[in-house]
C-alpha cells in the first residue's frame, strides 16, 4: 500500500538499533505498473550503512518505517536477517619488496611470460625454488602476466615485479618500454638476467640483460622453428627479436630435437631434460587411497580411466583425442576419457561442444583448471598426451614418476624420453586413426603390461629428471657466464 501523497521519510532499524533515514525517490517501474499513481514509479528507497559485527551469529529483524508529508505511518513487514560471526582476521598478502638482501648465490632477474599454472611457468617456479634451496641463486621475478604462482614465490621471500601491458606492436614504443624496465633494473645490482619461455612477453628481459651489460641466458620450451616464434610481432620488432635471441649467452632446451631447430644457438646451447620436483608427487602418493579418491572425483570403481592434462589448445589436440576415443569406445565399455585444464577461452569452449555432440559423452570429462592434478594421476590408469608440438610436457613425467603409462605422439623430446613396449607408447601426431589405434593398444592392454611399462617409466624418471641434480647443472652454467 502506497501513501496518497508523497513520502516524506523512511526509516529504518536493525533489532533495537536505529540504521537512519534511507534515500528516497528511487525508481521502481514494477510498482508503477501495479499500484498506478504519479508517485509510485519514484517510491522506491536505499539505505547503506555499516553494522558492527557481532562476536557470535546473531539473529536480528530489520525493521522499516515509512512517513507520509501528511504525517502518516506505515511499517513495513520486518525482516530477519543473521549477521555472521567474527571470524579470524585474515592477514593480506605482503609483497616483498623489490630487491630484497639476504639471499645466497647469483642475483638473478628472471623474466617469465605468465605465472599461471601452466608448465613453462611452474618449470621456472621448481628451477628458482630448488636453486634457492642449494643457495645457488638469488632471484627477483619479473613476468607479464599475473597467476597464482605469484603469491607462492612472495610467500617463500621472491620478489614479483607485474610488467603490465606491453607495446608488442610499435618497436620505438617498446624499445621505450624496455629502457624503463632497465632503469628500474639497475639499482638491483644482478649478475644476469633468464629468460623463460621465448617470446614477446619476455623478450623484455633480454633486451635489459643487454642494456645492463648482464649475460642472458634462455630456458626454451617452444619446440617451435625460430620463424614461428614472433609472429603477430610489429615486423621491425619482429626482426629485432630474431636478432635479440640469436645473440643469447646461452640457451637452454629441453630435448636435442627442439635445440636443434635453433641452428644460429648451436655453438651456445645444449639439451637438459627437465627437473621434476618429486616432493608433491610423492607426498601424495604416500598412502594414496584411490578407491577414496575416485568416489571424491566422481569416477567409477570400475572405470579404465584416461587423462589428458593441460591448458586446452589447439596444438595439444584435445579435439582430436575425444574423436578417436569415440572410434574405439564401443571395444572398450569401461574406457572414460577425463581433460584436465579447461578455461573460458574459445578452444575450450570448442572441446565443449565436440563432447556434448559424442555419442559417448556421457564417459568423456572436462574439468576446469585445477591444483588437484596429483590426485588424478593417481586417480587414472593412463596418461594420453595427444600434441603436435610438444618439448616435454610436465605432466607426461609426472605420469611416469606415478607409475602410469603414457601414450604420446612421437615429437620432440616425447620420442627421445619414451621407448614404445618398454616405458610407454607411442603414436603419430596429428592422425586421428593412428591415435584411435595408439588409445586401443593401450586400453587393450593387461594390468601385467600396464604394472610393467609403469615401473620402467619411473625408473626412468626418477634419476633421469631430478630436480636438484638439474638445478646443479643449471647453476653450474649460470656460474660460468658470469665468471666468463
Amino acid at each position: 500500500m502506497l501513501f496518497e501523497g508523497a513520502t516524506a521519510r523512511v526509516e529504518a532499524w536493525l533489532g533495537d538499533r536505529p540504521l537512519g533515514r534511507a534515500r528516497l525517490g528511487r525508481p521502481r517501474p514494477d510498482l508503477a505498473a501495479i499500484q498506478g499513481g504519479s508517485e509510485a514509479p519514484f517510491c522506491g528507497f536505499e539505505l547503506r550503512t555499516g553494522v558492527e559485527i557481532p562476536a557470535a551469529d546473531t539473529e536480528l529483524l530489520v525493521r522499516v518505517v515509512a512517513t507520509s508529508v501528511a504525517g502518516e505511518q506505515l511499517e513495513l513487514e520486518s525482516v530477519p536477517v543473521t549477521l555472521a560471526g567474527r571470524s579470524e582476521p585474515v592477514a593480506p598478502p605482503q609483497r616483498v619488496p623489490p630487491f630484497r638482501r639476504g639471499g645466497e648465490g647469483l642475483r638473478v632477474l628472471a623474466f617469465s611470460n605468465v605465472l599461471t599454472l601452466g608448465g613453462a611457468a611452474l618449470y621456472l617456479f621448481d628451477l628458482l625454488g630448488e636453486g634457492r634451496r642449494q643457495g645457488r641463486i638469488d632471484p627477483t621475478v619479473v613476468t607479464a602476466i599475473d597467476g597464482p604462482l605469484r603469491q607462492e614465490l612472495e610467500t617463500t621471500g621472491v620478489p614479483v615485479h607485474l610488467l603490465g601491458p606491453l607495446p608488442l606492436d610499435n618497436l620505438d614504443a617498446y624499445l621505450d618500454r624496455v629502457e624503463e624496465i632497465a632503469a628500474w633494473a639497475a639499482v638491483g645490482e644482478f649478475d644476469l638476467v633468464l629468460v623463460n619461455t621465448a617470446t614477446g612477453l619476455t623478450l623484455p628481459g633480454a633486451d635489459v640483460g643487454r642494456l645492463l651489460g648482464l649475460p642472458v641466458a634462455w630456458a626454451i620450451h617452444e619446440s617451435f622453428p625460430p620463424v614461428l616464434l614472433w609472429e603477430g610481432l610489429d615486423p621491425g620488432l619482429r626482426e629485432h627479436a630474431e636478432a635479440t635471441l640469436a645473440a643469447a649467452d646461452l640457451a637452454i632446451f629441453a630435448s636435442e630435437a627442439t635445440r636443434q631447430l635453433y641452428p644460429a644457438l648451436a655453438e651456445r646451447s645444449l639439451a637438459l631434460p627437465y627437473g621434476l620436483d618429486l616432493a608433491p608427487i610423492e607426498a601424495v602418493r604416500q598412502g594414496f587411497d584411490r578407491e577414496a579418491t575416485r568416489r571424491e572425483l566422481g569416477i567409477a570403481a570400475d572405470a579404465d580411466l584416461a587423462i589428458c592434462v593441460g591448458t586446452v589448445e589447439p596444438r595439444k589436440a584435445q579435439v582430436q583425442l575425444a574423436q578417436a576415443f569415440d572410434l574405439i569406445a564401443a571395444r572398450h565399455p569401461r574406457a572414460q576419457l577425463a581433460f584436465i585444464g579447461a578455461d573460458e577461452a574459445e578452444p575450450s569452449q570448442t572441446l565443449a561442444a565436440r563432447i556434448a555432440a559424442s555419442p559417448h559423452r556421457d564417459r568423456l570429462r572436462l574439468v576446469p583448471h585445477t591444483p588437484e592434478v596429483q590426485r588424478w594421476l593417481g586417480a587414472a590408469d593412463l596418461l594420453v598426451c595427444a600434441s603436435d608440438i610438444e618439448s616435454l610436457p610436465k605432466a607426461v613425467l609426472e605420469a611416469m614418476a606415478w607409475e602410469k603409462p603414457v601414450l604420446a605422439t612421437a615429437v620432440f623430446g616425447l620420442a627421445e624420453t619414451i621407448e614404445p613396449g618398454a616405458n610407454g607408447w607411442l603414436c603419430e601426431h596429428g592422425d586421428v586413426g593412428g591415435l584411435a589405434a595408439g588409445l586401443d593398444l593401450a586400453f587393450g592392454s593387461d594390468a601385467e603390461t600396464r604394472e610393467r611399462i609403469g615401473a620402467a617409466a619411473r625408473t626412468l624418471v626418477l634419476p633421469r629428471h631430478d630436480l636438484s641434480t638439474y638445478a646443479e647443472k643449471v647453476g653450474d652454467l649460470l656460474d660460468s657466464l658470469v665468471s666468463s
